[in-house]
């Protein structure tokens, strides 16, 4: 403990004698750097003087004095003269080896761009510059070696008091930075050179210097790397710092107007000098220290020999032990081996099992789903991936919240909230689901619980089986009856009493009631379906062949009344009132739009009929000459993809699909100037055609309603609701999908595809 107290007592003087040195030091440095700037302040006032004096026009003088200065002056680099613009008209190099040298004409260079002429130029008369100290810059590089720089520069002025140009000294820094760091020879201490941002000039590690000047990193300055010293360098410019095995001496010296004697320099530039002590090495170099590691040496090397004694005697002592427990461990090891084939054969079984459940889980032909309380599938078949189109990893990450129908969400979640808590049994329920690519299908879905055996829930159950193709029937057949329903209409109301072959078109409406009939029984039973759809099929044809015996019946005597009334307005001897005009205007509308909707089912009815012949379409020109044939408002422009493709398929159908689309996005624009798009992308085996306008855009919430027969959602008493289900009946004829993008009041885009091999 006495050798300690000493040995701190010692270097604790001896510090303060080195941080003394230390400290002496740097003052002298300072000294030495404001020499520098003071000779540099003199030597620029000389140099204006001769150029007031002389004058550019006497060069020849101007050049001897500078060449004459080089031999006084062999630490300046260069002396650039520069006119107003930047252009160097003289530069004289400085070299104490070859002598001074007059740079030619033609390797003068523009210096217009550099910071220390831009800053020159803002001097009023008789005021100096000094630049940063930084890197030599040749034609935009940076000079190597590295050759650090300083410049002082002043305006010249004529014998007219008018400012003629500039006059710059480059200043090699090398020879003061070697002075600075060989002028004293003091042990355990390295000096560093820092402007006044923190970044290192001069060190004894080259790779801190400059490093502000060669990257954009900031990881080399002082205030980065020692924050607590730089703090304590901006509250007081002398002092010391130690951190861990370092003592920083530290000084901040300012060059002004007073440590230049130059009343003319109006700046202050200011650099921060650093003595480093390393306290390793000034306590390896104590006497006292050396005895004190030797002390300490012998000290553990006694503690560890008794430590050994002691290991040794317990070594014996636990060898007996260990004799033992050999004799033990070879029991257990018995034993283990045992257990352990036993358990090998209950992990085969256990393996088989779970392969044998795996594999009748993923091949199962219905879709089954693992889910945790908050409804996230944790586990799902290969059916149940394929039927929604996600993949593994992203049904994970889903809840089935998220790809439920919005107008099945709350419904599904209550039920499920009651389930976990206990309140309702396992329940089934038929539901729609979207699939990954937008479609929406519907599920029959059982939901139970898999529980411990302390009855805690671990899972949620979800079996499931497509029921899409069977709602799609039952759909279709509604629509269909409602087809028939609006034909009756229309007869009743034009009072047609005769059709040819009334009995097929009894049959064919007794037929709706038995195609309802059958979609019930279809939901109840899933074996009868196939048998249903192909029935459905035949019915649907029939139902098809009403609705155009219909149509065709209905248009004779439609076209007669519309005649008749044209010619009874038209008649100079009828003198109608105003109010029978306008009931005679309603009639007419009324039936023109009767003539509409008859054209519509016809089409409706004839889109899917098979004998319709496919064939090679040229889209573009197609779209082209429906667009010619369209009335068409001047304020909506129409811009067509020249590349639209070449598909097989049948004119007629392709026409009502984009003529439809067409209209739908015209009557849709409500700005003054009107856009549609009109192009396709392909894909791998389908074309993906897309009609985009900037009109009123729909409400998301009827996305799914106007695809449906009579189905309007402005202006009813014009608009019959027929157009998207020509072109949704189209486009499944094909195989293909339909779909939109919408936003209220931006505009729309209706999507479909078409299969290459359709």
């Amino acid at each position: 403990m006495g050798i300690n107290q000493y040995y701190k007592i010692v270097t604790k003087n001896q510090l303060e004698i080195i941080k003394t040195g230390a400290k002496n030091d740097l003052n002298v440095k300072s000294i030495l750097i404001n020499d520098t700037y003071k000779s540099l302040s003199t030597g620029i006032d000389i140099i204006q003087m001769s150029f007031f004096n002389n004058g550019i026009q006497e060069k020849e003088k101007v050049t001897n004095f500078l060449l004459h200065l080089s031999k006084l002056h062999t630490n300046y680099d260069q002396v650039r003269y520069l006119d107003t613009l930047g252009q160097e008209i003289l530069r004289v190099d400085f070299d104490s080896i070859n002598g001074a040298k007059v740079q030619e004409n033609n390797k003068l260079q523009n210096k217009g761009n550099r910071y220390y002429y831009k800053n020159t130029t803002k001097l009023n008369k008789d005021e100096i510059y000094f630049s940063n100290i930084d890197l030599n810059i040749d034609f935009g590089k940076i000079e190597i070696p590295y050759n650090p720089v300083l410049r002082v520069s002043s305006k010249v002025y004529d014998q007219n008091n008018k400012w003629c140009g500039i006059i710059i000294i480059n200043f090699f820094m090398k020879d003061l930075f070697n002075k600075l760091t060989t002028h004293s020879k003091l042990k355990y201490s390295s000096f560093e050179l820092l402007n006044k941002d923190g970044y290192y000039l001069s060190s004894k590690n080259k790779i801190k210097n400059f490093s502000h000047i060669l990257s954009n990193s900031d990881s080399l300055s002082l205030k980065q790397t020692h924050k607590n010293l730089w703090d304590k360098i901006q509250q007081n410019n002398s002092g010391n710092y130690i951190d861990k095995n370092i003592i920083y001496v530290y000084k901040k010296i300012i060059i002004d107007n007073k440590s230049t004697n130059n009343v003319n320099y109006k700046q202050e530039k200011s650099l921060i000098l650093i003595n480093q002590i390393d306290l390793k090495e000034v306590k390896k170099s104590q006497i006292i220290y050396v005895v004190y590691l030797w002390s300490s040496f012998i000290i553990l090397s006694i503690f560890i020999l008794f430590v050994l004694i002691n290991i040794q005697f317990f070594y014996y002592n636990l060898q007996d032990k260990n004799k033992q427990l050999l004799n033990n461990n070879k029991q257990l090891k018995i034993l283990k081996n045992k257990i352990q084939e036993t358990l090998d054969i209950k992990l085969d079984e256990l393996s088989l099992t779970e392969r044998k459940f795996y594999s009748i889980f993923n091949s199962a032909g219905i879709n089954i789903a693992l889910a945790d309380l908050n409804g996230r599938p944790v586990f799902a078949n290969k059916k149940f991936i394929n039927t929604f189109g996600y993949s593994e990893e992203e049904i994970t990450k889903l809840t089935f919240k998220d790809f439920t129908h919005p107008d099945d969400v709350k419904g599904s979640l209550f039920r499920f909230k009651q389930l976990i808590d206990g309140k309702i049994e396992p329940f089934n329920i038929e539901k729609r689901y979207i699939r990954k690519d937008g479609s929406v299908i519907w599920i029959n879905l059982f939901v139970s619980l898999l529980k411990d055996e302390h009855d805690n829930i671990i899972n949620v159950i979800a079996i499931g089986n497509e029921i899409t193709n069977l709602k799609n029937a039952q759909k279709e057949t509604k629509k269909l009856k409602k087809v028939i329903k609006s034909l009756n209409y229309i007869a009743k109301v034009l009072n047609i009493e005769s059709i040819e072959n009334a009995t097929e078109i009894n049959e064919s409406v007794n037929l709706v009631e038995y195609i309802e009939k059958q979609s019930e029984d279809i939901l109840n039973a899933n074996k009868a379906r196939e048998e249903l759809l192909k029935n459905l099929e035949h019915k649907n044809e029939e139902l098809n062949n009403y609705a155009h015996i219909v149509s065709h019946d209905l248009k004779t005597p439609l076209r007669s009344i519309y005649t008749l009334f044209n010619w009874i307005e038209e008649d100079a001897n009828n003198n109608f009132t105003e109010e029978s005009k306008m009931y005679t205007q309603l009639i007419l509308e009324n039936l023109e739009k009767m003539e509409s909707l008859i054209k519509g089912i016809l089409s409706y009815s004839n889109l899917d009929q098979n004998k319709m012949q496919d064939y090679d379409i040229n889209t573009y020109n197609l779209v082209n000459d429906i667009v010619k044939l369209m009335p068409i408002p001047k304020s909506i422009e129409i811009k067509i993809d020249p590349n639209l493709p070449t598909i097989i398929s049948n004119k007629y159908r392709i026409n009502q699909v984009f003529q439809n689309l067409l209209e739908n996005a015209i009557k849709s624009i409500d700005k003054e100037v009107g856009i549609i798009e009109i192009g396709a992308n392909e894909n791998t085996d389908s074309w993906e055609f897309y009609i985009k306008d900037n009109g009123k855009g729909i409400d998301k919430k009827y996305f799914h309603k106007i695809f449906e027969l009579f189905q309007c959602l402005d202006n009813p008493d014009k608009n019959l609701g027929m157009g998207l289900s020509i072109v949704k009946k189209v486009i499944q004829f094909y195989n293909g999908k339909i779909w939109l993008d919408s936003e209220v009041s931006k505009g729309t885009t209706f999507y479909f595809s078409l299969p290459k091999n359709a």
